[in-house]
């Protein structure tokens, strides 16, 4: 098949795809067949954090788009809020993780 289509909703959240996912994090990768990159959509409630992490060994990068509420992105301590529409990646090196607002924040992560 040269496309595929699914509804995020339908795909199960789960902490368990890799140690740095959240219990919120619904990896999109093998619903769609996505094999060369990570593709998680991650539906933060208000307050919940991410997984601090960084990938030092596996030397990937990080992008995130904010589609839905607000949060701040942590990256090595630093704390950046991050709004529905707002871009952000990180590279290799530093640890990073987000946390929900008051409204929760949903936002779809790329690991590439």
């Amino acid at each position: 098949m040269s496309f595929t289509v699914v509804h995020t909703a339908d795909v199960p959240a789960s902490g368990a795809e890799h140690p740095a996912s959240s219990p919120w994090d619904r990896r999109l990768n093998g619903a769609l067949g996505i094999t060369r990159f990570g593709l998680y959509e991650v539906d933060l409630p208000a307050g919940a954090t991410t997984v601090p992490h960084d990938h030092r060994e596996d030397h990937a990068e990080d992008a995130y788009v904010v589609v839905r509420g607000s949060g701040w992105l942590v990256v090595d301590g630093t704390e950046t809020a991050l709004s529905v529409g707002d871009a952000a990646a990180v590279t290799e090196q530093p640890e990073r993780w987000f946390r929900a607002g008051v409204d929760g924040c949903t936002l779809v992560a790329v690991c590439a």
